[in-house]
């Protein structure tokens, strides 16, 4: 085993000490984790990445930003139609976004995401008709 095999080695080992026990990777703790190997180990930036890559697939660990793009590709198709988001597509996307991050983004947090996604692919929150014949974006603003 050459020296840069055993260092690569060791920053695996590293890697599987950190992500121990967890099962949702976010993107601090992943730029920290490359960090290190970058820093620490002296491993360059793509290996690094390739290291945790294959450390991630074989714990079953899920990455904040890959939760993301999915989520957003569910909310494309929701807002395909009319470019709206309504209360309950927003409701499913909050769902769908806990399940995948496994339960380690609180809904609080994935309102405040969905929200940010809405705002920034420019899709319209859609009325809300409860029992009024003039519906209401109310439910959308009142997220922090």
């Amino acid at each position: 085993m050459t020296v840069a095999d055993e260092v690569k080695r060791r920053y695996g080992e590293y890697i599987k000490l950190q992500v121990l026990d967890e099962q949702y990777l976010s993107r601090d703790r992943e730029r920290k984790i490359l960090g290190e190997g970058v820093t620490r180990f002296e491993i360059p930036l793509e290996d690094a990445r390739s290291i945790l890559m294959s450390v991630a697939s074989e714990s079953d660990i899920v990455f904040e930003k890959d939760v993301d793009k999915l989520v957003k590709e569910i909310m494309q198709v929701f807002a395909a139609n009319s470019g709206n988001i309504g209360p309950n597509e927003f409701a499913h996307g909050i769902a769908i976004y806990r399940q995948l991050s496994s339960g380690h983004v609180s809904e609080l947090d994935a309102k405040r995401r969905l929200k940010q996604m809405v705002i920034e692919n420019d899709w319209k929150p859609g009325r809300s008709y409860l029992n009024l014949p003039i519906g209401t974006r109310k439910w959308f603003k009142e997220i922090a």
